[in-house]
């Protein structure tokens, strides 16, 4: 296709010549215009900046309206890439695409080796996509002169004059032939330097991503710092990585840089994916989507329009093992060069890299339910229980574990809220470090502060040479607090120092030290309303309770007194090597009606006594002690007997209510029946009811 298509009267440039002075000048100021740009290639050696200083100079030394310049070989289509306007209110030719193919070029080799000048840009005689470009550029008058180097085509330069039409002379024409025969040198240098610079940048920001992935094991961390070279190797102006939810197909983008940029580029978090963006979920082998705005692609129609707000767009699907886990997307605030297919390769491996740290993530997060699996099944053997109140607290438990979050444990007394810190310690990251427990309620008001922050010889009565305290010889372990509701008001003070910055000081020092421990508190009192009593700091109050962790009481834990006390019960056998297989069927009605005040503890107590006193092979209601069989009162007084039962039956029900109601205890029953217990014996054998 031929742009310029020759005309008798005005087709050759005018051989007009310029005066001598003039050609001096210019040939100075072509001089000044290299020297300029060499110092732009010299200091910086940027193709990008050594192509828009040329058009900068060339314009200004050309006294032209427009300057601008198009590389060659760089991308899928023809765009102008560089401009220089001598006035803002001109239209922008910067990023504008020619509707041609690169092979025009190539096919116009010969023609494109020399300049060529239009003088009249509305010329009958020129193709309609000349007048058409120079229309929409406001353009009169035109130069074109090739850039080109041991006769490759590099590039070319537009000088526009768009005021006022402009007649070209020869001196014009050869002095910018001679110009971009120079220019061409520097250009050729200058990309291949950029091209090797960009190589070994881009191979350095690989392999730090590469040692990021490899050495951290932070996931947040790890996948900002993929992010944050990313939009340093592509200078993108916004990037987010996103997890995909393969259940219903949405993709929550949890790391986002800048993250204060957020509200401007993202229009959903989390996005749900709609039919027309399936091939993302379906094909993600398929590498990275290059978007534009004003694309025809109704994937990049959805998403520039709905999803994000921008010119452009890199979306890379990050795979493993050939399922789709997540997006990173790199964004553009205004339009850019079109993607090469070098830059898709390169995201595309960065995505790979980016990979390894979702892959890890999943792992890692496989092995932390497993961790608390076995955490749970190794708790079991201390905190026994299956009910649902007692599963959510060590769930709970393990959940905060792996922080190094204050908690505070609430129960009453004998929950096992001990148990729970125990927990949490030896399967948080602290578990090898030192856990020192302190019993507040336990050591007098006077000693306590000592016993936690230490003192100075001398610092009082008694205090005849320093001692540490607890909180330093647990410094980058832990410390359990039980009974924190007793803390004398100094030592609730020093504590929320303590709590708030790891500083303290010992008593009778002005020397502040610091202190890394994890305070775990527990009390079985309610320091809210200790707070509003005035009784506990409300400020101590807040700092402990970051994390309430509530430990149900044993009436609440449906289902798990059995267990207990038949966990006691093998305890206590070992340990005193009684032979008693288990508990009679009233003991174990006893032991479940009871309310448990004492809670676990109470249970504890009450088997080992039991055990101890145990005559038989299995243990009655006469070794649970008073207190136990007391509580029968709590057991239905009435007996309900259908009308239709027999006589038989009724005395069956009769005699058998009555036993449970008595607790078992034979003499008691056969009192409130009136009848003797050698006949209470023969009926309950009558009935088949077995006595131990």
């Amino acid at each position: 296709m031929n742009l310029v298509t020759a005309s008798p009267g005005t087709s050759s440039p005018s051989s007009d010549a310029l005066t001598l002075d003039a050609k001096v000048k210019r040939y100075e100021a072509r001089e000044a215009i290299l020297s300029r740009i060499s110092n732009e290639i010299y200091s910086v050696i940027n193709l990008d900046v050594f192509l828009q200083a040329t058009v900068n100079e060339l314009g200004k030394m050309m006294q032209v309206d427009r300057c601008d310049l198009m590389a060659l070989g760089y991308h899928q289509d023809l765009r102008i890439n560089y401009e220089y306007r001598s006035d803002d209110h001109l239209p922008r030719s910067q990023n504008l695409a020619l509707p041609l193919q690169p092979e025009f070029f190539l096919e116009n080799r010969e023609r494109m080796a020399a300049p060529i000048a239009i003088d009249d840009t509305t010329a009958p005689w020129l193709h309609e996509l000349v007048r058409q470009v120079s229309r929409e550029l406001q353009t009169k008058s035109v130069l074109i002169v090739p850039i080109a180097f041991q006769d490759q085509l590099l590039g070319v330069i537009g000088l526009h004059h768009c005021v006022q039409q402009h007649h070209w002379t020869q001196d014009e024409i050869t002095f910018m032939t001679s110009l971009a025969q120079q220019f061409a040198v520097a250009f050729q240098y200058s990309r291949l330097y950029t091209e090797k610079e960009q190589d070994v940048q881009i191979a350095r920001t690989l392999l730090e991503i590469s040692n990021e992935i490899h050495t951290k094991f932070d996931t947040q961390e790890t996948a900002a710092f993929v992010l944050e070279k990313s939009l340093e190797l592509f200078r993108a102006d916004f990037g987010c990585l996103g997890d995909l939810d393969r259940r219903n197909g949405s993709i929550t983008f949890g790391t986002i840089r800048p993250a204060e940029a957020a509200s401007h580029f993202l229009l959903q978090n989390p996005l749900r994916l709609p039919p027309e963006v399936e091939p993302l979920l379906r094909q993600p082998n398929d590498g990275a989507l290059c978007l534009e705005r004003h694309s025809d692609d109704p994937v990049a129609h959805y998403l520039m329009g709905r999803v994000f707000r921008c010119e452009a767009a890199l979306l890379t699907p990050i795979v493993v093992g050939g399922q789709l886990l997540g997006v990173m997307a790199l964004l553009w605030r205004r339009a850019r060069k079109p993607f090469t297919d070098y830059e898709r390769q390169l995201v595309d491996g960065i995505a790979s890299q980016a990979a390894l740290v979702f892959e890890r993530d999943q792992l890692s997060s496989e092995v932390v339910q497993l961790r608390r699996q076995l955490t749970g099944v190794r708790a079991a053997e201390q905190i026994i229980g299956h009910s649902p109140s007692i599963q959510a607290c060590i769930e709970a438990a393990l959940h905060v574990a792996a922080s190094t979050t204050t908690v505070l444990l609430q129960g009453e007394s004998g929950t096992g809220k001990e148990l729970l810190a125990d927990l949490i310690q030896r399967s948080g990251p602290r578990q090898n470090r030192p856990f020192i427990k302190i019993n507040c309620g336990a050591i007098p008001e006077t000693l306590l502060e000592s016993e936690l922050f230490g003192h100075e010889g001398g610092a009082f009565t008694d205090a005849k040479q320093r001692r540490i305290g607890t909180f330093e010889e647990a410094d980058g372990g832990a410390i359990f607090l039980d009974e924190v509701g007793e803390l004398s008001a100094n030592a609730q003070v020093k504590l929320l120092r303590v709590l708030q910055d790891g500083r303290f000081a010992r008593i009778g020092s002005n020397t502040v030290r610091s202190v890394d421990v994890r305070v775990i508190a527990a009390t079985n009192v309610d320091l809210e309303a200790a707070v509003e009593r005035g009784a506990f700091r409300r400020d101590l109050y807040y700092r402990l309770n970051v994390y309430p962790l509530k430990v149900p009481p044993l009436r609440e834990r449906q289902g798990d007194m059995p267990l207990l006390a038949h966990h006691f019960l093998e305890v206590f056998k070992r340990k005193t090597g009684r032979n008693v297989s288990g508990f009679s069927e009233q003991a174990m009605r006893l032991l479940e009606g009871y309310t448990w005040p004492g809670n676990v503890r109470e249970l504890q107590n009450v088997v080992e006594r039991a055990v101890i006193l145990a005559r038989r092979r299995t243990i009655t209601p006469d070794e649970l002690g008073e207190q136990v069989c007391r509580q029968s009162h709590n057991l239905p007084r009435v007996i309900q007997i259908e009308l239709a039962s027999t006589l038989e039956d009724a005395e069956r029900t009769l005699l058998l209510e009555t036993l449970r109601f008595a607790g078992g205890n034979i003499k008691r029953t056969a009192e409130m029946l009136g009848i003797g217990r050698m006949t209470l014996y023969r009926k309950l054998k009558r009935y088949g009811v077995e006595r131990d």
